[in-house]
Formats: structure tokens, C-alpha cells, sequence
């Protein structure tokens, strides 16, 4: 055998001998939505390597709503989902093999938001006879309908308009709608990016006690990969202090990636709206969450037949995976 075939035969023989390296475990996440200002933590996540340091690879994909997300999860086509919880507990009760391991926004910010000037928000009763934009199909309609329930409000009582989320937010500055449903966070800073001051009436004040955004997996995913979930939401968890430190790089690095609406200062607003609602990342509980609010949550929902059946708590939620 001449050398020059020699050397390259042992040395890919040495190499098939040698141990395989082991790879980080991949994860495909999905969001709630499109591209939102919160989302920056993700990528403070990928970027700074939290994620690799935590010994898993992710992938993140926009959502198309919270319900939607459930769905997706539930059915394997992703491993993750980060998900409003309440939409997240109404699939489970309807039988997705779906299991919420993270709550980190412990008081849902489901709210309607108007124009300060054009109408005054003080309870129900204030609502009928406005014009109501919402979205159907994710937290918003799911929300709305709590709402009415609790309430005992008849859906004849409210003037509701379907719109998508882009229409919406159209709808409200130019005075198609006089109200919107939706997130406090994300229409606060819309409005006040807009030159307004916006009316805000959170629906938690009004026997709507919601959970808001959190963590799902599905149950084949979290009994062959509990360590990789652990994984995932310790680099998250460093994304999101990292976001509260530095909510302006957040943004800044979320719009060089993707588009986001809005300007830097809409985005950041926007952002820290959202942290103020949510347990802070720091908290050595992040993440947790408790049987008293599962209890309440899955009995509110019971309780205006968006959920059937009696499922305990323990079969919705799960803290044993938390970093």
C-alpha cells in the first residue's frame, strides 16, 4: 500500500474508533403569537448561549395564538409551547395530552382598553352600548367569554366585532371600535405610542382570576425528555432577567432580527408593560405555580362551560421540571 493511501485509511479508521460526540438534545418551540416585544428574551436566550451552556439546542418559531399553540404541542408537531396558561388548561380539560410546566404571569392581563377622552371604563355595566373589537379563537375570545360569564352578562348586551389582531388595533385609533379586548400591556403602548392616554379595565378585577403566559409540553415529550424541558427553561429564565435588566437591548436586538411593529420606545414600553405584570425572573420560584390558583382557574372555567368533566389539578400542571 502506497503512503499517501495509507495515512487517510488509518486516520478515518482512528476516527470510527473514537467515541461519537455527544449533541445538545433539540427542541422546537412555539410561540403564542407572531413576533412581539416580549419575544426579545428568546433572543437574548439564543444569542448569549444560554440555552447551549443549559445543554439543549431550540428552535422557536412564531405561534398563531394561544389556542392554536395548544393544539400544535398537544399534537407533537413541536415539543414546546409558550402559551397564554388558561388557554393552555381549557385544551387539556378537552383532552389534548398537553402539561403546563411553567407559569410565570400569575394574574392574567386580559383587559379592554379604550381612549381616555372617548370612554370612561369603570365596570361592566360601562360597556354595554360600545363597540367591541375582538379576536376570536385565542386568550382574547376565551377571556371575553369568562368575562361575560362571571358576570352574567347575555352576549345581546354587548356590541362585539370580530377582528383580527392588525384590524383591531386600527379600529380602536381611528374610532371604528370604541373598545378593544385584549392584553393591558400590548394596547397601552399602542395607545400611548399613538399620542393617547389609554382607559384600561383589567378583567382580573372583575371575577375573572386567569392565569396568563407560561410553559407547555406534551406528555410524550415530557416523559422522554424531562431534562431537556429543564433545560429550556433555565435558558429562558436567564433571557427574561436579562430582558428586565436591559429592556432596551432587548428590543434593540429583536428588531434587527425580526420585524416588530411600532417604534424602539413602542417596543420597550410595550416590553417593561409586560414585566410588571409578570414574576420577576429572579424570584428563585419562577416558574411555579400553586394548587389554590389551578383550583380557581379550572373552577371558573368549569364553572361557564368553557371545561367539562373533573380532572384534578394535578393532571394540568406540573413545578417538578423547573430550573
Amino acid at each position: 500500500m502506497k503512503l499517501t493511501t495509507f495515512l487517510p485509511a488509518v486516520a478515518a479508521a482512528l476516527l470510527a474508533a473514537m467515541p461519537a460526540q455527544a449533541q445538545n438534545p433539540k427542541v422546537r418551540m412555539v410561540l403564542d403569537w407572531g413576533w412581539l416585544p416580549y419575544h426579545s428574551s428568546f433572543f437574548f436566550a439564543q444569542e448569549r448561549g444560554y440555552f447551549k451552556d443549559a445543554g439543549v439546542d431550540v428552535e422557536i418559531e412564531q405561534g398563531r395564538g394561544s389556542n392554536t399553540t395548544a393544539i400544535l404541542v398537544g399534537q407533537r408537531g413541536f415539543d414546546m409551547g409558550h402559551l397564554n396558561t388558561t388557554n393552555a388548561a381549557a385544551a387539556i380539560a378537552k383532552g389534548v395530552p398537553l402539561k403546563v410546566v411553567a407559569v410565570y404571569q400569575h394574574r392574567s392581563s386580559a383587559s379592554f382598553v379604550g381612549i381616555k377622552g372617548r370612554v370612561k371604563l369603570d365596570g361592566p355595566d360601562s360597556l354595554k352600548g360600545l363597540k367591541i373589537g375582538s379576536t376570536p379563537g385565542g386568550s382574547d375570545g376565551l377571556s371575553l367569554n369568562v368575562f361575560k360569564r362571571s358576570n352574567k352578562i347575555p352576549d345581546s348586551a354587548l356590541n362585539v366585532i370580530s377582528l383580527d389582531a392588525s384590524s383591531k388595533t386600527a379600529g380602536l385609533l381611528t374610532g371604528q371600535v370604541d373598545v378593544v379586548s385584549g392584553d393591558s400591556h400590548a394596547f397601552r403602548a399602542i395607545v400611548r405610542g399613538a399620542g393617547h392616554e389609554p382607559e384600561v379595565m383589567e378583567l382580573a378585577s372583575f371575577g375573572v382570576p386567569l392565569l396568563g403566559f407560561g410553559f407547555a409540553t406534551n406528555e410524550t415529550f415530557l416523559k422522554e425528555n424531562p431534562k431537556a424541558i429543564t433545560a429550556v427553561l433555565a435558558g429562558v429564565k436567564r433571557g427574561f432577567a436579562d430582558a428586565v435588566a436591559d429592556p432596551e437591548g432587548a428590543c434593540t436586538l429583536i428588531r434587527s432580527k425580526v420585524q416588530v411593529a411600532g417604534n424602539l420606545a413602542q417596543c420597550v414600553d410595550y416590553l417593561t408593560g409586560l414585566q410588571k405584570l409578570s414574576q420577576s425572573p429572579t424570584d428563585a420560584n419562577w416558574g411555579r405555580s400553586t394548587p389554590e390558583e389551578w383550583e380557581a382557574l379550572i373552577g371558573t372555567l368549569r364553572s361557564v362551560g368553557e371545561i367539562k368533566g373533573d380532572k384534578p389539578a394535578s393532571e394540568y400542571y406540573t413545578n417538578a421540571l423547573l430550573p
